[in-house]
Protein backbone atom coordinates (compact mmCIF):
# COMPACT_ATOMS: atom_id res chain seq x y z
CA UNK A 1 0.00 0.00 0.00
CA UNK A 2 0.74 3.42 -0.35
CA UNK A 3 0.34 6.39 1.84
CA UNK A 4 0.90 9.58 2.53
CA UNK A 5 1.28 11.16 5.38
CA UNK A 6 -0.80 14.22 6.81
CA UNK A 7 0.34 17.91 6.20
CA UNK A 8 -0.05 18.42 10.25
CA UNK A 9 2.42 15.80 11.37
CA UNK A 10 5.02 13.00 10.74
CA UNK A 11 3.08 10.24 11.42
CA UNK A 12 -0.01 8.15 10.57
CA UNK A 13 -1.63 4.56 11.51
CA UNK A 14 -2.64 1.78 8.98
CA UNK A 15 -4.54 -1.03 9.84
CA UNK A 16 -2.75 -4.46 8.67
CA UNK A 17 -5.25 -6.52 6.37
CA UNK A 18 -7.18 -9.14 8.43
CA UNK A 19 -5.59 -11.81 6.74
CA UNK A 20 -2.09 -11.09 8.47
CA UNK A 21 -3.26 -10.40 11.78
CA UNK A 22 -1.86 -13.48 13.31
CA UNK A 23 0.90 -13.72 10.85
CA UNK A 24 4.73 -12.99 10.69
CA UNK A 25 5.36 -9.93 8.05
CA UNK A 26 8.03 -7.52 7.79
CA UNK A 27 6.23 -3.96 7.51
CA UNK A 28 8.94 -1.86 5.09
CA UNK A 29 8.82 2.08 4.75
CA UNK A 30 9.84 3.45 1.88
CA UNK A 31 10.64 7.37 1.65
CA UNK A 32 12.82 9.90 0.31
CA UNK A 33 15.14 7.45 -0.66
CA UNK A 34 15.05 5.74 2.43
CA UNK A 35 14.11 1.89 3.18
CA UNK A 36 14.06 0.60 6.56
CA UNK A 37 11.93 -2.70 7.35
CA UNK A 38 10.93 -3.66 10.91
CA UNK A 39 9.77 -7.81 11.91
CA UNK A 40 6.93 -8.35 13.83
CA UNK A 41 6.31 -11.47 15.10
CA UNK A 42 2.48 -12.42 16.16
CA UNK A 43 2.88 -14.58 18.87
CA UNK A 44 0.99 -15.27 22.33
CA UNK A 45 4.18 -16.89 23.62
CA UNK A 46 5.72 -15.60 27.25
CA UNK A 47 8.71 -16.36 27.27
CA UNK A 48 10.77 -15.69 30.48
CA UNK A 49 14.68 -15.74 30.42
CA UNK A 50 16.40 -16.89 33.12
CA UNK A 51 19.90 -15.69 32.38
CA UNK A 52 21.82 -16.94 35.46
CA UNK A 53 21.39 -20.61 34.65
CA UNK A 54 21.02 -20.21 30.57
CA UNK A 55 17.73 -21.69 30.97
CA UNK A 56 13.99 -20.50 29.66
CA UNK A 57 10.40 -21.27 30.40
CA UNK A 58 7.85 -20.65 27.45
CA UNK A 59 4.24 -20.93 28.55
CA UNK A 60 0.97 -19.34 26.53
CA UNK A 61 0.61 -15.97 27.05
CA UNK A 62 -3.01 -15.60 28.43
CA UNK A 63 -3.26 -19.53 29.95
CA UNK A 64 0.60 -19.63 31.64
CA UNK A 65 0.07 -23.17 30.43
CA UNK A 66 3.59 -24.70 29.65
CA UNK A 67 4.48 -24.76 26.00
CA UNK A 68 5.66 -28.67 25.06
CA UNK A 69 7.58 -29.19 21.61
CA UNK A 70 8.38 -25.82 20.70
CA UNK A 71 11.64 -25.18 18.77
CA UNK A 72 14.44 -23.14 20.35
CA UNK A 73 17.49 -22.08 17.91
CA UNK A 74 20.46 -20.39 19.41
CA UNK A 75 23.12 -17.92 17.41
CA UNK A 76 26.20 -16.98 19.39
CA UNK A 77 27.69 -13.84 19.14
CA UNK A 78 31.01 -14.55 19.64
CA UNK A 79 33.64 -12.17 21.60
CA UNK A 80 35.76 -11.69 18.63
CA UNK A 81 32.57 -10.79 16.82
CA UNK A 82 31.56 -13.52 14.14
CA UNK A 83 28.25 -15.13 14.77
CA UNK A 84 27.53 -18.85 14.38
CA UNK A 85 24.99 -20.96 15.32
CA UNK A 86 25.10 -22.53 18.81
CA UNK A 87 22.34 -24.75 19.87
CA UNK A 88 18.86 -25.88 19.11
CA UNK A 89 16.31 -28.48 20.34
CA UNK A 90 12.48 -28.40 21.94
CA UNK A 91 11.13 -27.51 24.59
CA UNK A 92 10.13 -29.98 27.73
CA UNK A 93 6.81 -31.06 29.28
CA UNK A 94 7.30 -28.11 31.72
CA UNK A 95 7.80 -25.99 28.72
CA UNK A 96 11.60 -25.35 29.37
CA UNK A 97 14.73 -25.39 27.31
CA UNK A 98 18.75 -25.26 28.25
CA UNK A 99 19.83 -23.02 25.84
CA UNK A 100 23.26 -22.55 27.44
CA UNK A 101 24.84 -25.99 28.38
CA UNK A 102 26.91 -27.59 25.92
CA UNK A 103 29.53 -30.44 26.31
CA UNK A 104 32.41 -28.01 25.18
CA UNK A 105 33.44 -24.84 26.48
CA UNK A 106 32.76 -22.94 23.61
CA UNK A 107 30.56 -20.81 25.68
CA UNK A 108 33.73 -18.90 27.21
CA UNK A 109 33.75 -17.85 23.88
CA UNK A 110 30.47 -15.84 23.92
CA UNK A 111 29.52 -12.55 24.31
CA UNK A 112 25.81 -12.67 23.72
CA UNK A 113 23.12 -14.98 22.24
CA UNK A 114 20.08 -14.86 20.14
CA UNK A 115 17.62 -17.04 20.64
CA UNK A 116 14.19 -17.83 18.23
CA UNK A 117 11.47 -19.25 19.63
CA UNK A 118 8.96 -20.81 16.98
CA UNK A 119 5.57 -22.91 17.92
CA UNK A 120 3.46 -24.13 15.31
CA UNK A 121 0.42 -23.10 17.19
CA UNK A 122 1.70 -19.81 18.77
CA UNK A 123 4.12 -17.94 16.62
CA UNK A 124 7.43 -16.60 17.04
CA UNK A 125 9.82 -14.21 19.10
CA UNK A 126 13.27 -13.41 19.08
CA UNK A 127 15.31 -13.22 22.44
CA UNK A 128 18.50 -12.17 23.45
CA UNK A 129 20.41 -12.99 26.40
CA UNK A 130 24.15 -12.81 27.85
CA UNK A 131 25.76 -16.14 28.49
CA UNK A 132 25.22 -17.14 31.87
CA UNK A 133 28.25 -16.45 34.48
CA UNK A 134 30.46 -19.62 34.77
Amino acid sequence: DQLKLPASGKTTTFSLPREFWNANVIVEIVAGGVTRAQPYYANSLAVQVIENYGHLKVTNQKTDVPLAKVYIKVYARLKDGTVQFYKDGYTDLRGRFDYASLSTTELDDVDRLAILILSESEGAVIKEANPPKQ
